[in-house]
């Protein structure tokens, strides 16, 4: 019966594997959010505060509550907070960064097809919480 002998060994590449898959995930998406940013990315400032969300355009267009992107550009976001902690989640995009305050994250994404999507704040950030939605717009400038 020498089978036994295969499990050690089996088990050591199980673990390698898998934590070069994790470590893998992890940096790529460390990455993604981080450094390669798009040369062309417009930015928008966004500011969370109790209890809405403040959007600012590269040109000074101020929304609140409200964001209107177009399919096929990449933007930036630029994350603050005026008061306690917020959690900017666009859901379908898989987008989410702290509003912290003192703090600029920033994360970014490109919006693939036009549609409308929910902006929540992921914090507890007090009583009305649930109603500091937002709206992501996104428009087909061709459509």
């Amino acid at each position: 019966m020498g089978g036994h002998s295969n499990w050690p060994e089996w088990i050591y590449v199980g673990v390698v594997v898998a934590l070069m898959v994790w470590v893998g995930a992890e940096a790529w998406e460390a990455e993604r959010l981080v450094e390669h940013v798009p040369e062309d990315a417009k930015i928008i400032i966004v500011t969370g505060q109790q209890w809405f969300w403040t959007f600012e355009h590269e040109d000074g267009t101020k929304e609140i509550g409200e964001l209107h992107v177009e399919v096929g550009k990449a933007y930036k976001f630029e994350i603050h907070s005026k008061d306690v902690n917020h959690s900017f989640n666009i859901h379908d995009y898989v987008v989410l960064m702290d509003a912290i305050p003192g703090r600029v994250n920033t994360v970014w994404f490109a919006p693939t097809e036009a549609g409308t999507h929910d902006i929540q704040c992921r914090e507890y950030c007090g009583l009305i919480h649930y109603n500091m939605r937002g709206t992501l717009i996104v428009e087909d400038p061709k459509a």
